[in-house]
């Protein structure tokens, strides 16, 4: 649809409904800021007329918009940048010269400026009044963040219980310019400690990165100890994101009960990889979606380390949809892995598969499923499937929809060595969710049809 049809087809004003003067100022307001919203900024009302016939009881209307000339984004002008490298501001906003003009596009990239860490806030300003159409000037005003800063944080999950964290950041080492953002996060079932370096995004929106992070992993039955070493690159796209690197992991496992078990059972070993992950996001709303779709690929392979070397294929595929329907809306993911190697390979648990819990499978504990081992242990397999189906209706009051909604979802999940040995695990429930202005936070209680329990899981935000 044409932005003249949009306009059209937008009109509030039909014929045989009642006239008010506010009603038809608001009408001529929308339609104005609808024509300067994209192309036009210059736009303005050229010709505007109400007839109102009191003996008919009638009103007759008229109204012209004059577009102006077209618009076209010039080359960036920064103000504000001191600290931090100038080419900065450019390389996040992502406003190339010569696209046309925007608005909307332009609130996405002060909200990026303002969200990257460097600088608290941002201003985009293109003047309809510029001499050149054509190159209208880009005017940013930033102030920026501190170089370096400290975050305390606590908080509780239904999977990992209390937690407490520390996270330093500095915006700009020494020598390499690159940011440095290191945490330590203190949980009973999943403390770990990392640092990750990143560059400044080039001019195509790349950046290189690296990363160290060792962690600890205790299901209740086995603990895993893993570390990690990461090189590559990334790019954030408005809608797509693009990462490709290269990766070291090592796991070892502890077996407290000293059931017999082996290292291809609990997932003990250590591998080199190449990987590539591609996500696409076409959600209405990226932080509280309502309709749309999301999707990424997880594409890998290495080589295992120690003993015979065997070669390994790694393939996660994640999916989540929402449809809107007449009460509510329907949210259904689905998740499907599979690690390719030789019976003998053992490929580290970092790269195999488990499920369960606040974000997957609810109704069964954290990572609750996986391979049966002997001794009522879990390990985890080389085959995921995992899927979800979720009916969001809101909470009315007075007959008006509130913040809150009710869900109703059955999620269902299964991990095995061996596509044939794949077993559902089915769980029921209900809960409320809460729309905040940080994003959704839920609260639900699940019934597990395989583990026979009841289990409260809570959630927040919205991430894909």
């Amino acid at each position: 649809m044409s932005q003249r049809q949009g306009i059209r087809a937008s009109w509030p004003l039909r014929a045989g409904e009642p006239f008010t003067q506010a009603g038809w100022d608001r009408a001529k307001s929308e339609a104005t800021r609808q024509l300067i919203a994209r192309r036009y900024p210059a736009g303005r009302i050229s010709y505007s007329l109400a007839d109102v016939d009191a003996a008919t009881s009638s009103a007759r209307l008229g109204l012209k918009l004059d577009s102006g000339a077209l618009f076209r984004l010039g080359p960036v002008q920064v103000t504000g940048v001191e600290r931090y490298d100038p080419v900065l501001v450019p390389r996040l906003a992502r406003l190339p010269v010569g696209s046309v003009y925007d608005q909307e596009k332009i609130v996405q990239a002060q909200l990026r400026l303002s969200g990257s860490g460097y600088f608290d806030s941002a201003f985009i300003f293109v003047d309809p009044d510029t001499s050149d159409p054509n190159a209208a000037p880009v005017q940013v005003t930033v102030r920026e963040a501190p170089l370096q800063k400290v975050v305390l944080g606590l908080g509780f999950t239904t999977d990992g219980g209390p937690r407490a964290s520390l996270e330093h950041t500095h915006n700009r080492l020494p020598l390499v310019g690159w940011r440095a953002v290191s945490k330590l996060q203190a949980e009973k079932k999943n403390p770990f400690a990392q640092t990750e370096w990143t560059a400044i995004p080039d001019e195509d929106g790349w950046r290189w990165a690296v990363l160290a992070r060792g962690e600890k992993l205790d299901d209740d039955r086995l603990v895993t100890h893993s570390q990690r070493l990461r090189a590559g690159r990334f790019q954030n796209g408005d809608r797509i994101d693009r990462n490709v690197y290269v990766q070291y992991e090592r796991a070892t496992v502890q077996n407290p009960r000293n059931v017999p078990l082996t290292p291809l059972d609990t997932g003990e070993g250590s591998a080199v990889s190449a990987n590539y992950i591609w996500t696409g996001r076409y959600f209405d709303d990226l932080q509280l979606p309502s309709s749309g779709y999301g999707i990424a690929i997880e594409f890998g392979g290495g080589l295992t380390l120690g003993g015979n070397g065997h070669p390994f294929q790694r393939t996660l595929v994640r999916w989540l949809g929402l449809r809107p329907l007449k009460s509510g809306r329907l949210q259904l993911r689905a998740e499907a892995g599979a690690v390719l190697a030789q019976d003998g390979a053992r490929v580290p648990a970092t790269q195999l598969f488990r499920t369960g819990g606040d974000t997957t499978v609810r109704g069964y504990k954290y990572l609750d499923i996986g391979v049966p081992l002997t001794g009522d242990l879990v390990g985890p397999g080389r085959y995921l499937a995992v899927g979800s189906a979720e009916w969001q209706r809101p909470i009315q009051r007075r007959g008006l929809p509130t913040q809150f909604e009710h869900t109703l979802f059955v999620d269902a999940g299964s991990v095995a060595d061996k596509p044939g040995d794949m077993r559902a695990r089915v769980g029921v429930g209900t809960g409320v969710r809460w729309r905040s202005p940080v994003g959704p936070v839920e609260g639900a209680i699940a019934y597990g049809l395989h583990s026979k329990r009841f289990r409260l899981h809570f959630s927040a935000g919205f991430v894909f």
